[in-house]
């Protein structure tokens, strides 16, 4: 398994050294939701919940203790041979917050979300824009046949 640097990343997807970190690409916070209604899962079911956009007020969102449906503001393509994981900025661990993710199938496009649970009992405040993770990306050992075509293909 190689990881790649941040060199490999501004390659892969095109972008200059403002557009990655350390070791991925930087991933910004867009869109806040509240999660407002039951979501339910199973072998042959998927309904998601209901969500209430959180506004920003003067670019920043206040986010009280609970948790929130972020949107990402990068779009991204993951290409065949690669897979990416978004890890959170140990900024957000500091302030007593987690954002949950997943993994970026090769094939994957579009602008991803998390799941963002604030854990302060005072909450957090967050900037419009500001990083919250950075998107790791792993070279696969080849390419696939398998590529992402699933509900969340191109979600914006």
């Amino acid at each position: 398994m190689d990881v790649l640097r941040s060199e490999d990343v501004m390659a892969l997807f095109g972008v200059g050294s403002g557009s990655v970190d350390c070791a991925g690409l930087k991933l910004t916070l867009a869109e806040v939701f509240r999660i407002s209604s039951p979501g339910k899962l199973g072998v042959d079911v998927r309904e998601l919940p209901r969500y209430e956009e959180v506004i920003a007020r003067d670019g920043w969102f206040y986010l009280e203790p609970g948790p929130y449906l972020i949107k990402y503001g990068e779009y991204v393509r993951i290409p065949n041979g690669y897979v990416g994981l978004a890890i959170q900025r140990s900024s957000l661990l500091r302030m007593g917050a987690s954002l949950y993710t997943a993994v970026w199938d090769p094939g994957y496009e579009g602008r991803g979300s998390g799941l963002l649970v604030v854990h302060n009992p005072k909450g957090i405040w967050l900037e419009k824009g500001v990083q919250i993770a950075q998107l790791v990306m792993i070279k696969m050992t080849g390419k696939t046949s398998m590529l992402y075509r699933g509900t969340y293909y191109k979600e914006r």
